[in-house]
């Protein structure tokens, strides 16, 4: 008897591994195709990159310089702003002042249903920093230049 279950168990084993391996064939020379045409891929940007480097070595410096400033991507929300702003004791007009942007529009950024572009994220994240002295003499910059306009 010990035999018969022995044997059953393994002819279970044997059929099991053959239909697993059935199953997986198909994935198998999915996976081969995709590796084959990553491969080729990246054989093809290597080549794009070296005519690149031929024929504009300026504009190669200047996409690497935006890659590393992606790295160092700034980190801000509605939150942030608000907190920015309530550090300072400013206004949403105040703010808007120093940053050269209307009202409505530190009001949308603070409800969340828009974010700043990268260049006002850093003007926003320079504020951080700033002292009361050098936010009063921006916020009096501002108003002459409003004056003069």
């Amino acid at each position: 008897m010990p035999d018969l279950k022995n044997l059953l168990n393994d002819e279970i084993r044997r059929l099991a591994r053959k239909e697993i391996r059935i199953a997986l064939e198909p994935l198998t020379a999915q996976i081969a195709n995709q590796k084959k045409t990553i491969s080729d891929l990246k054989k093809q940007i290597v080549d794009l990159e070296k005519l690149m480097r031929k024929a504009n070595p300026e504009k190669i410096a200047e996409i690497e310089e935006a890659a590393e400033n992606e790295d160092t991507k700034i980190r801000l929300n509605a939150a942030g702003i608000i907190r920015i702003r309530k550090k300072h004791k400013l206004t949403q007009s105040e703010l808007a002042k120093l940053l050269g942007v209307a009202t409505h529009t530190v009001s949308i950024w603070e409800l969340g249903k828009s974010a700043p572009r990268a260049a006002m994220k850093q003007k926003i994240c320079d504020l951080r920093s700033v002292g009361k002295r050098e936010i009063n003499a921006r916020l009096a910059a501002a108003a002459d230049v409003e004056e003069q306009a």
